[in-house]
Formats: structure tokens, sequence, C-alpha cells
């Protein structure tokens, strides 16, 4: 019976890449609901998990990638500074450091191994297999974006990646209905991955929505990022249809499926989306033109949070008893947090492997090495002062990307880029564990990589020669 979603999704694989169209990239963001589904049974791999997304990132390298031609133009792509020179940079450090630290700091530096099999206060470095696979993850999402950022260059494929977002956020909300309707042990067969589960909890009398995903916070923080992108991507969508009503449907079920999956990651990163959103309200109120696309249903905004707000006081006026099941669940979710063991073991991850840093001089105990509950953090430790300085430095060029003047689509989506980007950050910064960005992220900066625009450089003054001076004839 395990068998069968497993043949389904190798099928549909092949679909795609023998088709060589956009139904890839539909596959791609429709699989990420799909977080704790093995697509290689785990007694193939020595108990590796591979999930759909780095599966079907591959077969996009392969589709972009192969042949000589698309290799040199991916290799032009990676060394290119206005493009991703910084990526490919964090990169080569990171498998230098994932090579050679663990070996020249074996047990003499204090990490939390990925694997948490009994460790309480950290583990002695040594070379493990974890090294191996998550360097794996991160190799697969930063090719991913090579490949990606070669394949986007075209107009039409990036708003097939646009309506790609929308169907995973589709596939988000259904797997999550599925569950709050009772549903969620007939979607076992989908859990095939050899993880720790945590499908059938409650926290404050109220049961935790996971979808397919393997916890709550996996689900919480997935469909937040998704609400991310949609509502940030929405106006950069041609298809009116798609924009006007697709759209602002999907973000109204994912703020509230992220909010019925209880997770203290999604509701903080619910809150960091808010504030964003606000700031983006107002600069598409104070620094756009009249007649601007990016002005579009600034009223109706307005009016749906006015009203949202006015009824949430009205009921709490009529009915104040009805929220007390949700001012429960947020005290024990946030206010009670920092009591909670939970956030004990969580920071001490974090403190670990800061000092893990700290003891290898600033190089890093490699890709994999240690756990960490910060996602700044994690690619400091993993990576080194260098490494994070490579990445983080690509990611702030991704923010300042600009658009080929006249491209007002273009320029809506690096609009969108800026304000997409905090959210993902300060959620990491929260609650990362690894060095590793992930697929989704490898698209949005492929895509902002793929139309940004560098501006020429100014012609330089040719110099006077004898034969350039026109002598005028004496009237």
């Amino acid at each position: 019976m395990d068998l069968i979603p497993v043949i389904v999704f190798w099928g549909l694989l092949l679909v795609g890449m023998f088709s060589r169209g956009p139904f890839i990239f539909y596959l791609l963001f429709g699989s990420m609901a799909f977080g704790a589904f093995a697509v290689i049974p785990p007694e193939f791999t020595q108990g590796l998990s591979f999930t759909p997304p780095p599966i079907i990132a591959l077969a996009i390298i392969l589709i972009y990638g192969g042949g000589t031609k698309g290799l040199s133009r991916m290799l032009d792509i990676a060394l290119r500074p206005s493009q991703c020179l910084l990526l490919f940079l964090f990169w080569i450090v990171a498998i230098w450091v994932t090579l050679f630290m663990p070996r020249i700091f074996a047990g003499a530096v204090t990490i939390i191994p990925m694997k948490l099999e009994g460790s309480t206060s950290g583990d002695p470095l040594y070379p493990t297999m974890q090294n191996i696979s998550q360097l794996m993850y991160l190799t697969i999402s930063i090719v991913t974006v090579f490949a990606c950022a070669l394949a986007f260059r075209t107009a039409s494929t990036r708003q097939h990646l646009l309506a790609a977002l929308c169907v995973g956020g589709a596939v988000i909300v259904l797997t999550g209905i599925l569950d709050l309707v009772g549903l969620g042990p007939y979607l076992d067969m989908f859990r095939t991955a050899q993880y720790g589960y945590l499908t059938d909890v409650e926290i404050a009398d109220v049961k935790r929505i996971v979808g397919l995903m393997s916890e709550a916070s996996a689900y919480g923080s997935t469909a937040v990022a998704f609400l991310s992108a949609i509502y940030f991507f929405r106006r950069a969508i041609v298809s009116p249809w798609l924009r006007l009503y697709g759209a602002p449907c999907l973000i109204v079920l994912l703020s509230l499926f992220s909010l019925l999956s209880t997770s203290s990651a999604a509701y903080a990163g619910l809150g960091v989306f808010a504030c964003v959103a606000a700031a983006e309200w107002f600069w598409r109120l104070l620094m756009t033109d009249q007649g601007s696309q990016a002005r579009e249903g600034l009223v109706a905004e307005f009016w749906v949070v006015v009203l949202g707000l006015a009824a949430i006081y009205v009921l709490m006026l009529t009915y104040p008893a009805i929220f007390d099941p949700f001012l429960k669940l947020i005290d024990t979710i946030i206010f009670k947090k920092t009591a909670s063991d939970s956030f004990e073991e969580r920071s001490m991850w974090t403190a670990v492997s800061l000092q893990a840093l700290w003891d290898t001089w600033g190089l890093g105990v490699g890709v994999g090495a240690t756990r960490a509950s910060n996602g700044f953090v994690a690619v400091f430790s993993n990576s080194g002062i260098a490494g994070g300085l490579f990445y983080y430095g690509f990611m702030l060029q991704t923010f300042l990307r600009r658009a080929r003047p006249g491209a007002a689509v273009d320029a809506a989506m690096l609009n969108a880029v800026r304000f997409y980007m905090p959210p993902v950050f300060i959620t990491g910064v929260l609650a990362g564990t690894s060095a590793d960005f992930g697929i989704m992220n490898a698209c949005i900066y492929a895509m902002a990589a793929s139309i940004a625009w560098t501006a020429p450089a100014p012609a330089t003054a040719r110099p006077v020669t004898g034969r350039s001076i026109r002598h005028e004839r004496p009237a």
C-alpha cells in the first residue's frame, strides 16, 4: 500500500521531465505540502528520508543544466558578480568547512547533533553521515538557484512560477482541511519518512493541525511561508482571476490554518508578516503613483481590516467568553513558552552551536554538524564566519536588485521579493535549525536573479583628435 504513492509520484515526475514544460514547477510547489512523504523507501537509503521537493529540484537541474550548453550557462550565472557569485562562494566555503573542520576539531568541540538520540547537553564533534546528507540538501538548494535563474529568464515561466505558488498554497489548505475534519489517519499512507511524528496532539484543549507534515510547527511554518509569498507576489500576477479572486481567498485560508496549527513559530511568523504587510500597504499608498498596479486593492484591504477589527470588538463586548479558548491558547504557546522545557532545550541548542563557532576560531564545524534553534547562528556555526558573510551578502544583494526601466511586472516582482524576505529572515532567526535555506527560497532567489538588471556603464568620452575637429568656414 505504501508503494502506491511512491509509484504515482515517480510517474508524475517523469511526465514533468519529458514534457519539459511548466508542469514540473506546479509539481514542485504542490509537493511541498507532503513534508513527511519519503519518495524512496528509507530502507533502501540507510535511513535517509528523501522528500519530494529535493528530488524534483534535482530533475529541474537535470532539465535546464543538462548538456554542455546548459551547464556552461549555469556556470556563467554562478560566477557572475551581478548574479550569484556570492552564493557560489558560500557553497565553496561550506563544502571546505564540512570536509575538513569535523576532522581537524574532532573530539575538541561540543555540538548538538542533528539527530537527537539521547543528547541533553551536547556531544563531541566527529564526522557523521549528517554532514553528507545536510551538505547534499544545501547543494541541491544552491544549484537549484542557478538552474532556476536560467529557467526563469522568460516572463511566461515566471508567471507559471507565481501560479505554482498558488497551487502549493491550495494543497497546504486542502491537507489542513482533511486533518481538521478527522481524516488525518487516512493520510498516514503518505507519512513514510523516518521522522518523529506528533500528529495527534492537543494544546490548551485545541487539536493541532499538522496536514501531511510530521508535526504542527512544520505545517504552520510552511503555511506562513506560502501566505507571505502569495500575499506579496499577487500584484505581479498577470491573470486577473488569479490576482483578484484566487490569491485573496488563499491568503484568508492560509492565515486561518496558520492559526489552527497552534505553533509558536507560526504565530511569530504571522506577527512578523502582519508588520511587514502593514509597511507594504503604507508604501503602496505613499510611494507609488496614482493608477499604478501596486495601488490596486488599497481601499478594499483597508476596509477588510477595519471591519474585521470592528467585528472582533463587537464580539468581545457581547460574547467575551467566546475568546477564552483562544486567549488560553495564546497564553500557553507564547507567554508561557519561555518557562517550557522546549524553550530551554532550543535555547541550549543555540548557545552550544554559537560556542562551537567560537571554539573553532570562527571557522565553523561543518554543515549538518550541529543543530541550532536560530537560522542566523546555524548558518555561521555550520559554515563559519566567511560562509555566513557570503550567504547574507547574497541575501542583501537579492534585496537590493532592481528591474529594467519600464518593466512594470518585473519591478512588481522585485518589490515583492523585498517584502517577502524580512519575514523569512526573522522567522528563520526564531526557529531555523540548519544552514539549508530550502527549495522555495531557492526559487525566489532565482527569480530575482533572473530579472535583475545592471545599468550599463556610462560611455566614455572619445578623445578629441585633429581629424574630429570641424572647422567652420568664415562667413
